[in-house]
């Protein structure tokens, strides 16, 4: 009974302390991306690389310590590391010292990789949970299904038309600028139809938008709203230990009256 309330205890600590921490530790993430990528992909100057490696011994350090809590609240810790299999890529990865002594050959190339894989899957997995969360998923992924049906469609409706549209890379190119309202103006649909389709996408892409800065809003409120309901369950809880208190009290009288009521009788 005692472990476990304090699994579920634990459990609630970790889901607090997972989501207070997501949205800066993906930005991190995303952070890191560049700065393992760039060495693999130029030959730097000292200084810059310097910098580089400061950051990314600095990221990986907070990386190290937010692993280091969340496997402390974790109530079965050696499942919770594989299920997490890649931030404990990231972590430990740097340690493997035969690896670092040859930096400049292939195998230091590979940690490389490897560690830039993992904080690609992190990255995945922790946009997946916050989209699916606030219930971005399925309107990104129709998006994503509405920018690439719509650029065919304009590609088959362009094509009598002498558009520039009558190419797929190109109606794909219009179509993105389409969706997130920027609208260059270099393309322009011609036939009716694709006035149409390019009506539905701006549609798409102001609904899209709109949805993701009410989410950013309620993203910010959310603290709030949970500090609010943080004060509310601790009046709860203060009032339910006074009850306990009275009621504790009145047990514990109760007794006595029966002694009294006793004692009165026998004289």
């Amino acid at each position: 009974m005692t472990s476990g309330v304090r699994a579920k205890r634990d459990g609630a600590a970790l889901d607090a302390f997972v989501r207070a921490t997501e949205l800066p530790l993906l930005i991190l993430a995303i952070v890191m991306i560049p700065v393992i990528a760039i060495p693999l992909a130029f030959d730097l100057d000292p200084g810059v690389d310097r910098a580089l490696l400061a950051a990314n011994w600095t990221i990986w350090a907070i990386f190290a310590v937010e692993l280091g809590v969340r496997t402390y609240l974790a109530p079965a810790r050696v499942d919770y590391l594989i299920r997490h299999w890649y931030d404990v890529i990231i972590v430990v990865l740097p340690f493997l010292r035969p690896l670092r002594a040859v930096r400049a050959g292939r195998a230091f190339q590979l940690v490389r990789v490897i560690r830039l894989a993992a904080f690609i899957v992190r990255i995945r997995q922790t946009a997946g949970t916050i989209l699916a969360r606030h219930h971005l998923d399925y309107a990104l992924a129709t998006s994503i299904a509405t920018v690439f049906i719509s650029a065919a469609l304009v590609t088959r409706f362009e094509q009598d038309t002498g558009s520039s549209l009558d190419h797929f890379g190109t109606a794909l190119w219009w179509s993105v600028v389409t969706v997130t309202t920027v609208g260059y103006g270099d393309f322009s649909p011609e036939s009716p139809a694709g006035r149409g389709v390019a009506l539905v996408l701006m549609f798409v892409g102001i609904g899209l938008f709109g949805l993701i800065a009410a989410n950013i809003a309620a993203f910010f409120l959310a603290d709030q709203e949970e500090e609010r309901t943080d004060a509310l369950l601790e009046e709860i809880r203060e009032l339910r230990r006074q009850v306990d208190r009275l009621e504790e009290a009145v047990r514990s009288a109760q007794p006595d009256q029966r002694t009294e009521r006793t004692t009165g009788g026998d004289d």
